[in-house]
C-alpha cells in the first residue's frame, strides 16, 4: 500500500468498479453483465453486514448493567464507572465509551 494514495475501502473499490463495468457493457455489450451482476450482489452484502456491524455498536455503546439483557456473561463484558465498557470477542478485546 502506497502511504500517498492509501487503499479505498472495499465497497468504494467495489462501487467504482461497478461504473467501469457499466462504461463497457455500453461499449461492448452483454458479455460483462454477469460480472456487473455478481459485484451488485456482492456490493448489497457488504452493506448489509456494515449496516449490522453499526446496529451492533451502537446497541453496544448503549448497553446498561440496569435494564440490559442477561445475555452478555460478566466474564465477557466489564462496565467500569467512567463509562466504558470493555468487551471480549473471538478477535480479542474492544473498548467502546456510553453515549
Amino acid at each position: 500500500m502506497n502511504p500517498a494514495h492509501p487503499e479505498l475501502p472495499l465497497i468504494e473499490r467495489i462501487e467504482r468498479a461497478l461504473v467501469l463495468l457499466a462504461c463497457f457493457i455500453e461499449m461492448d455489450g452483454d458479455v460483462h453483465v454477469p460480472m456487473y451482476e455478481k459485484f451488485e450482489v456482492e456490493l448489497e452484502q457488504l452493506r448489509v453486514k456494515e449496516e449490522t456491524r453499526d446496529r451492533a455498536r451502537r446497541l453496544l455503546a448503549t448497553y446498561s448493567r440496569a435494564g440490559g439483557t442477561k445475555a452478555i456473561g460478566p466474564k465477557s463484558l466489564n462496565l467500569s464507572s467512567n463509562g466504558s465498557i470493555r468487551c471480549e470477542t473471538n478477535s480479542g478485546e474492544g473498548s467502546f465509551h456510553r453515549r
